[in-house]
Order: structure tokens, then C-alpha cells, then sequence
């Protein structure tokens, strides 16, 4: 698929999701251009090596400011926009208007840039967080209400102006440079026994873990589709427990000090589904919950060593 989609303008580039997706898209051919509040290549360096990093263009600007945005979605060319910028659970539990500033108008500038620039083509992150559940049918956390309303807009900004999209919706993505969020502590525990260290998970449950490779994999699909109205779609109807990750963790390594949590964590009361998303683009491979975790710790046990 080289050159189908770009330039790319990737907001929120310096996160976790945001190197695994430009990882690929180098890969891929695609010309990449980053948009971020801080110019920070590490996540991006762990996964290409620190030359390639450097080579990716970067423009420093704040998703909240409408005209940054489309500034720097015009600076790039860009032909399609992969929204990412966003803060995540603790964030916007702490940090409410800013989470709202970010997450709700951050995404009405992107769609607004869209639509001065005539850019056609908008992938962005929403989440499972964005299900209704609990007795009172409505999302857990102000971050899943913001998401749920930035799926909304989408749709406004279909039939207003004719901009189709693509929001995706992750549940726990796990790989090496997940260190935010809530659910990081998926990769934190396998981190930690791949460096020789006990950790003590915060919660237990059941979910959809999704591997980081799988989900970039998705994201450039997602890209390089045509959508014939807004799609909203979970990334994976797949789901495992705890109890799965940790005997994957201890497959790595049986001497592995991770600890169970008695404290459930709440999860949608509904079955996920994928089935828009395969609609758009097809069946993908999908990777194994004991592969990723191995892909992982692997990972994470040679950066310890080096």
C-alpha cells in the first residue's frame, strides 16, 4: 500500500499507540507527519531505532488550538488524518475540563480542519470506554463519556458535510511502551517479569487484551479504506482474563512474581463487536493473547539486557 494514504498528519504522535502506528506506516512507505504538545521520540525510538525516529518531520502544537491544527494538517499536505491525541481514565477523573478541552474540542478541530482542507480520509482512537454499563446505562468515566460524544460528532460532521470516518474503539492494548492510562498495567506486569521484579496487578476481570501490533495493523487498514459512512467499531471482540494473562506471563517465565488483584474491574455488559470493522477491511490476522505477551516480555528482557 505504499503511498495510498499519505501524508499522514498524526496527532497525539508521541504516545504509545502513535509509534507502534508510525512504526508501520514507515514500513509501509507512507510519508508521516507527527503533531504533538512535546517532541518526545523515545516510544518511537524503542521501536525503530533512534535514526528513523529522528527522521520523522515533527510540528509542535496543541490539538486544542483550532488554528495549530489546521495549520499543521496544511503544512504536512496531508491527505488523511489519524487522530490519537487524547488524554486517557486518570487524566480526565483528575483533570476534567482539560480532559473535555482535549478529548471533545481537541476532536472538533481535527474535523474542522477536515473540512477547511477538504481532507476526506480521518481515522481516530475512541474506546470500549465509550459502552454504557453499570445501573445507570452510561459510560464508567468521563473518559468514555467524552469518547461516546466524539463518536457523535463524527457523525454530525457526515451529515453536515459529507467527511467520513473511522473511530475505533481499543479495549486494553498491550506492547512495549505502554506506560499511561489505566489499563498500562497490562504491560507494566509484564515489564516488570521480564526485568526480574514482582508486581502487584491493580485489578482483575476479564477483556479484550489487543496486542499493539495487531491494532497498528488495523489503524493503516483503517487509513487506506473507504468508508461509505462513519464506522465506529471495537477493535476485537476476542476476550481473556487475568488469570489468562498471568499464566501467559508465567509460560515466559515461571519464576515470575505478579500477583493477582481481588478488585474486579468493571467491563461493558454487552459482547464487544467487530463486525463493522471487518466489514470495512476485511478479516486481519489476529495475534494470540500467550503471542503477544510473549512478543512482549521478549521485547522488554532484551531492552534490560542492552
Amino acid at each position: 500500500m505504499t503511498g495510498a494514504v499519505g501524508p499522514v498528519l498524526i496527532t497525539g504522535a508521541s504516545g504509545f499507540l502513535g509509534a507502534w502506528v508510525m512504526r508501520r506506516l514507515i514500513e509501509a512507505g507512507e510519508r508521516i507527519v507527527a503533531f504533538d504538545l512535546v517532541d518526545d521520540r523515545r516510544r518511537l525510538s524503542l521501536l525503530t531505532g533512534a535514526e528513523a525516529a529522528r527522521a520523522v518531520p515533527w510540528i509542535l502544537g496543541d490539538v486544542t488550538d483550532g488554528t495549530a491544527v489546521r495549520e499543521a494538517a496544511e503544512r504536512a499536505e496531508a491527505r488523511s488524518i489519524l487522530h490519537l491525541a487524547a488524554l486517557t481514565i486518570p487524566a480526565c477523573r483528575a483533570k476534567p475540563v482539560l480532559g473535555a478541552l482535549v478529548d471533545v474540542v481537541g476532536h472538533l478541530n481535527v474535523f474542522e480542519a477536515a473540512r477547511a482542507l477538504d481532507i476526506r480520509r480521518i481515522v481516530y482512537t475512541s474506546s470500549a470506554a465509550a459502552h454504557p454499563r453499570g445501573p445507570l446505562k452510561s459510560p464508567a468515566n468521563l473518559y468514555g463519556v467524552y469518547k461516546r460524544a466524539d463518536e457523535d460528532i463524527a457523525k454530525v460532521y457526515f451529515l453536515d458535510h459529507g467527511i467520513p470516518s473511522v473511530g475505533l474503539r481499543p479495549n486494553v492494548v498491550y506492547g512495549v511502551g505502554r506506560d499511561d492510562g489505566e489499563t498500562a498495567a497490562i504491560t507494566q506486569a509484564i515489564r516488570a517479569a521480564a526485568e526480574g521484579r514482582p508486581y502487584a496487578m491493580p485489578f482483575a476481570g476479564t477483556m479484550s487484551f489487543q496486542y499493539a501490533g495487531e491494532v497498528a495493523e488495523v489503524v493503516v487498514r483503517c487509513l487506506a479504506a473507504t468508508p461509505p459512512e462513519p464506522i465506529v467499531s471495537d477493535v476485537s471482540a476476542r476476550e481473556d482474563s487475568t488469570e489468562d494473562l498471568l499464566a501467559a506471563i508465567r509460560a515466559c517465565d515461571p519464576a515470575a512474581a505478579v500477583m493477582p488483584s481481588p478488585h474486579v474491574r468493571a467491563k461493558p455488559e454487552f459482547p464487544l463487536d467487530d463486525t463493522p470493522l471487518r466489514r470495512l477491511i476485511g478479516d486481519w490476522r489476529t495475534v494470540p493473547l500467550a503471542e503477544g505477551v510473549a512478543l512482549t516480555f521478549d521485547s522488554y528482557r532484551k531492552l534490560a539486557a542492552a
